[in-house]
């Protein structure tokens, strides 16, 4: 009954609001701040409609946006919590998450410059907090499937709209290429992600989930249907030209091959051949061109690096602060002609904002992720969580790679992708649990009753 009147209350609250909108805004504030209610019901009636919502439209909304959609289921769970008597759990595997969180809010406060540090704090909140609404929320091996179908449907769209930049043409910003050596490339695709290597972090990180669920597919329908969205995302990253994308997608698929079928690897060498075969020249001259050390965007990186260095040994305990501002304003203290954003390489980047201590419980976030998924998932006898679990091994190892010529938690849309990889993998470890417990209980239930029947025809 409280709960009933509760939710009485918050409609005659939310139609007095609207009508008072209507009345001084107009129609124009009255139709968005009803579809902004409208929402907000949905999302407390099934919050899973804000996770599968958020999902699908987190890399085509404003950043803005995208951070109050995300941060707000964690809010939603806890407000759930509060009006239903719901129970929400934090699970002991989430530890280094929490000590990392600790670590960037302490870096926050003692930042050079507090102010700026916020944003990044922000983002990565958002990310945690969907990730606690996730593992929170999502309860059954179907409705995980349903979720990764509609991440994987976003990224096909998002895919699909850079394949068709490609044909179309795209403007091309300098420093996105050195055209002294690159003299034949005249477009790199980037979808709604503004810039090439961005949208390869993002495919990067999706593409092995994709593998992963097209491996476990059973019925011939859906494998032809995902292989075929797997090998759009696949010309996708091709597209992009990054060379940071190719090595950390190479080495997303060495993990996979490993986890799933080592046999596989003998396939690697005519796969090679044959992909440097049918590519264009001017792919396999980006491919060579890896470490080269003519080409300016190395030497760029490289001359970014050395500097980097200074900084971290000049801040090496606690670091600058975290976020790319008070990195961005120390690194342009030690040479003012580069003015840079991010050191292009994650673990740097982490090092100079956070510090030594910071950066060693950021690599045990990574590696201890990596383990749970590997114990709990890729050991999975259920073949669903055993490909599911190789995918997000892959992504994380993909993105690792990727990370030593980005750095993959600067822009807020790769951060939330980030959050939400790791929030699929904490929550398919969690339904595991489950699904594996079920079943030993049933076998056992079993056990107990076919003995209950041998005994009583013994008895007679």
């Amino acid at each position: 009954m409280v709960v009933k009147s509760k939710k009485i209350n918050f409609i005659l609250l939310s139609a007095l609001f609207l009508t008072i909108i209507y009345y001084f805004l107009g129609t124009k504030f009255f139709l968005a701040a009803f579809i902004g209610i409208s929402g907000l019901l949905l999302v407390i009636y099934d919050i899973k409609i804000g996770l599968f919502a958020s999902a699908f439209l987190y890399p085509f909304v404003p950043d803005a946006l995208g951070l109050i959609m995300l941060l707000s289921m964690g809010f939603f769970v806890l407000l759930r919590a509060a009006l239903y008597k719901e129970k929400f759990t934090v699970g002991a595997r989430t530890v280094p998450i929490a000590i990392f969180a600790f670590i960037i809010v302490f870096s926050t406060i003692t930042s050079i410059d507090p102010s700026g540090s916020i944003r990044d704090l922000a983002l990565n909140a958002a990310g945690i907090s969907f990730l606690f609404a996730m593992t929170n929320s999502i309860k059954t091996k179907g409705e995980l499937n349903a979720f990764i179908s509609t991440l994987l449907l976003s990224a096909l769209v998002v895919a699909l709209l850079g394949v068709m930049q490609y044909f179309t043409g795209v403007e091309m910003r300098p420093e996105w290429l050195d055209t002294e050596n690159n003299t034949d490339i005249a477009v790199r695709v980037y979808s709604v992600f503004f810039n090439p290597n961005i949208l390869a972090e993002y495919l990067v990180l999706i593409t092995p989930i994709a593998v992963g669920i097209t491996w476990h597919t059973k019925s011939m329908k859906k494998k032809f249907l995902f292989a075929a969205s797997t090998g759009i995302l696949l010309i996708c990253i091709v597209m992009t030209l990054s060379r940071g994308g190719w090595v950390g997608i190479a080495l997303a698929a060495l993990a996979f091959v490993l986890l799933v079928d080592r046999r596989l690897l003998l396939l690697g060498v005519p796969i090679i051949l044959g992909g440097l075969a049918v590519l264009p020249q001017k792919v396999v001259d980006r491919i060579t061109s890896i470490g080269s050390t003519v080409d300016t965007s190395n030497l760029y990186r490289i001359k970014i690096w050395q500097i980097t260095k200074e900084v971290i040994r000049d801040n090496l305990v606690a670091g600058v602060g975290f976020g790319y501002m008070p990195f961005k304003e120390t690194f342009e203290k030690y040479i003012r002609t580069m003015p840079i954003y991010h050191a292009h390489n994650t673990y740097l980047e982490i090092a100079a904002e956070i510090g030594i201590v910071g950066f060693i419980f950021f690599m045990l976030l990574l590696l201890a992720t990596l383990k749970y998924d590997y114990t709990n998932l890729v050991k999975s006898e259920d073949k669903y969580f055993k490909y599911l679990g190789a995918g997000l091994f892959a992504s994380i190892i993909g993105i690792m790679g990727h990370g030593l010529v980005e750095h993959f938690l600067y822009i807020p849309r790769i951060i939330f992708t980030f959050w939400i990889v790791l929030g699929i993998i904490f929550t398919a470890i969690k339904i595991e649990k489950i699904e594996r417990e079920k079943e030993f209980t049933e076998k056992s239930t079993e056990t107990i009753e076919e003995n209950k029947t041998e005994r009583e025809a013994i008895t007679e």
